[in-house]
Formats: structure tokens, sequence, C-alpha cells
């Protein structure tokens, strides 16, 4: 299904969410967005998405939310702790269990967003 948004509807949605968007340019041409997400537990995560080589517009609302929606899907919560845990301040304030649940809950929130960017 094709959004009736904006491309401004679908950054201000994500945006009233707590999530700040940066344009990513290279040459002085957009290329992309960087999303700076975090964890309940604080937990900087920045989303990259990258419109580079996808052969999608970056400026078009429907490839937005699809390039989203994917970032999204495809998270792996895991992965996402084994890379945290590599920092040994981290391993100091999140035992495993608190890593899991502060993950879990993230990328619930993200899923959210995803499916009202849908609606």
């Amino acid at each position: 299904m094709k959004t009736t948004k904006t491309l401004q509807q679908i950054l201000d949605i994500i945006e009233a969410k707590g999530i700040s968007i940066d344009n990513y340019e290279e040459n002085g041409k957009l290329c992309g967005y960087e999303l700076n997400t975090y964890t309940a537990g604080g937990v900087n995560q920045i989303i990259f998405l990258d419109f580079r080589s996808e052969g999608k517009d970056v400026e078009n609302a429907n490839d937005l939310i699809d390039e989203f929606n994917s970032y999204v899907k495809n998270i792996d919560i895991d992965e996402e702790i084994e890379l945290n845990r590599q920092n040994q301040n981290y391993k100091d304030n999140f035992t495993l269990r608190q890593s899991l649940d502060d993950f879990e809950e993230w990328k619930a929130r993200l899923e959210e967003i995803a499916e009202e960017l849908k609606k």
C-alpha cells in the first residue's frame, strides 16, 4: 500500500517519537538519513538509512518507509547486544538480562513507528 503522506510528514512522525534525523550527504547530494535513537536504558543507537545502492529515491516517502521497515525488521538483538558488550563501560552498567530487556523494548518501539508510518 502506498502512503498518502509526504516525506516531511514521515520525517515529522519519526521526530515526534524522540528520534532526531540528520541528512547524510556526499558531494552535496542527499544519500540517506541518520536517525539518532536511544534505548530506554540510554544506549545510543544510530540507524543509517542509506539510499546510495538501493535504487530508491531518498526523497520519496514510500521509499523512506520501505527502508525504515526493512532496517527495523532486520535488527538482530543478539548482535546489537554483542556489539555493545565489547565496551567495558556498557558491561559494567548492564547485565545480559538488562541488555535483552532494553533492546527488545527498543526494537518494539521501532516496530510501532514502522506500523504507524504505513497507516
